[in-house]
């Protein structure tokens, strides 16, 4: 349903040229059209649900945006009107708390914007930090997985005596981030309400530089700077890069105790929120850099969020992967050697979904393939794949063994009636599943994890089957790639590849555990005071995946060859995967 959304002009005082308020139902979509016919904020706020807006321009969508995690929710749009441009805003609700009435929506079109209101009491802090552990307590089957009760114990009462003395949101973040990553799951998460940046300064003061991570060196990641690419960067600030490296690495979570995404992702994920909510920004940046065997200072003046924005988009290490626009591909890389990439597997919901059977055309035509060029080298691409659907990884498998095998040996939740419901998120993966309030899900859940024992439920047998190989698979040798962004679904099918084939893992440790993971159903939960969400997925999955030296638990899957990259490498873009894998056969 599509409501028009007429709005009356109203000259407030000061920078505010025009403001509406409406009310917008869960299914329904408003549409606004800026009044304004010079450049303009345009903040839309929700304090009931969390808001998804497009922007059109003469018909066609030019941005979708949901900059705001949190039912708190704010977008902004800088619009700069051009004669003859037709401008509209489409703006729908994402998600909802558990009781949610029609949600009032706020549209102001401004000349300059204030921060967000980051200001609570020491009590309303501890009441939120409350509300997290018990939530945690309650729900999460993965608490206690990596960490036992002495050590929990242990970090809640270092988390009091933090949030007791704290009184600003991004304070009270870290130390709710820093609770998240400990407990060991890469499906955690824990959110501010709306994009950091909005509670930061409109100022010029933002990094005049991108970082990359390229194990354990920070290089300089952009072509437009004076600082030469590749550099490496020593200190910011003051602040060392391992230091950086480490502050970064409290926001990402990894499953058990896995580290190499944690330590890389910020750079890739956090520069736009993380760096200054632990760093703060500044006027001037003191660098201080190694170029050609040289230590080199340079101080750099802070540039507009939007420029750094621009930076981090066109970042000289997209390059490589800027063309990987297919969800899956294969590719020949030599006479007897072809790539099968799997970049993802959120393309189809389940076997019934019409992208499922494609992928399986696919495949079934990537074994002919095979079959007729006498190959007998095939890599399996997973780098990137943070994870998806099962049923897809599974049909994968299908082709590469000659085993039987299942999901998973077993699979548990803590509940099957829904805790503290008030404070739950009805969110999209909810409703996908028709699971549209806390009860649909107490439903959802008493038929899917049937068997009660000791407090656990576990997953139904008939939701577990044995699945069996194809008729034709792949019998040559396998190589597979993986990094640390391979979670969930993606690790889960590293896992059974190194586990039951004869492959050669090549890359870095992926980000999803070996042996085990929380997994199948993400929940989300929002604290009463912050409006701060947090998330977790609520089955813990035992992995059908056999015991190995190389493989600690609580770790990701390991390589057997590790790589890593020179700065000439990095410069040149070589996939110096591929490079190995060529190593090897040529040997």
């Amino acid at each position: 349903m599509t409501k028009q959304l007429f709005i009356p002009l109203l000259l407030l005082v000061n920078t505010i040229q025009a403001q509406s308020i409406s009310t917008i139902k869960y299914g329904d979509t408003l549409q606004y059209t800026p009044k304004s016919q010079k450049p303009v904020w345009v903040s839309i706020q929700s304090d009931e649900a969390n808001l998804a807006v497009s922007l059109f321009v003469n018909g066609k969508k030019s941005k979708e945006q949901d900059d705001s995690k949190g039912i708190k929710s704010t977008e902004r749009f800088y619009v700069k009107p051009e004669k003859g441009q037709k401008y509209e805003f489409k703006i729908w609700p994402k998600s909802y708390t558990e009781k949610a009435k029609p949600a009032k929506v706020s549209i102001t079109e401004s000349k300059s914007l204030s921060p967000l209101k980051d200001q609570f009491t020491s009590a309303q802090l501890l009441e939120d930090l409350r509300a997290f552990r018990a939530i945690r307590e309650q729900a999460n089957s993965g608490l206690y997985v990596y960490r036992n009760k002495k050590q929990i114990d242990s970090i809640y009462s270092w988390a009091e005596k933090e949030a007791g003395n704290s009184r600003n949101i991004f304070d009270f973040y870290k130390i709710i981030a820093k609770l998240t990553v400990f407990e060991g799951s890469c499906h955690n998460f824990t959110d501010l309400p709306n994009h950091a940046s909005y509670y930061l300064t409109q100022k010029p003061e933002y990094l005049p530089v991108t970082l990359k991570n390229v194990d354990g060196r920070l290089l300089q990641n952009s072509q437009e700077v004076s600082i030469p690419l590749a550099a490496e960067i020593l200190s910011i600030n003051g602040i060392p890069a391992q230091e950086m490296i480490d502050r970064f690495s409290q926001y990402y979570s990894s499953d058990g105790y896995s580290m190499p995404y944690r330590e890389r992702a910020g750079f890739e994920k956090g520069m736009l929120d993380k760096f200054y909510i632990e760093f703060g920004t500044h006027e001037k940046y003191n660098i201080h850099y190694k170029w050609n065997n040289e230590i080199r200072q340079v101080t750099l003046p802070g540039i507009s969020l939007d420029q750094f924005k621009k930076l981090q988009e066109s970042r000289y290490s997209l390059s490589l992967t800027k063309n990987q626009t297919e969800k899956y591909s294969l590719d020949k890389i030599g006479n007897d050697l072809y790539r099968l990439s799997v970049r993802t597997f959120d393309f189809a919901n389940d076997e019934n979904d019409p992208a499922y059977k494609k992928f399986s055309d696919f495949l079934d035509h990537m074994l002919q393939t095979l079959e007729q060029e006498k190959a007998e080298h095939l890599i399996i691409d997973l780098r990137g794949n943070g994870g998806g659907a099962g049923a897809l990884y599974e049909k994968v498998f299908t082709y590469l063994t000659q085993r039987p095998f299942r999901d998973s040996q077993y699979a548990y939740t803590k509940f099957n009636e829904t805790p503290v419901k008030e404070r739950l998120v009805i969110t999209p993966v909810f409703l996908a599943n028709g699971v549209k309030d806390g009860y649909g899900l107490d439903t959802y859940l008493k038929q899917t994890y049937t068997q009660h024992s000791q407090g656990k439920f576990y997953w139904a047998n008939d939701k577990n089957p044995l699945i069996l190989p194809d008729k034709k698979i792949f019998k040559g040798q396998l190589y597979l790639f993986i990094d640390e962004n391979v979670a969930s679904a993606g690790s889960h099918l590293a896992s059974l590849i190194k586990s039951y084939t004869n492959a050669i893992v090549i890359g870095r440790e992926t980000n999803g555990g070996y042996y085990e993971h929380n997994g199948h159903f993400p929940i989300v939960y929002e604290l009463p005071n912050t409006g701060i969400q947090t998330g977790f997925s609520i089955v813990h999955v035992i992995q059908d995946a056999q015991v190995l030296n190389d493989q600690e638990r609580g770790r990701g899957v390991i390589p057997h060859i590790k790589i890593q990259l020179t700065d000439q490498e990095f410069l040149d873009q070589t996939d110096v995967f591929v490079k190995k894998v060529l190593e090897i056969k040529k040997h």
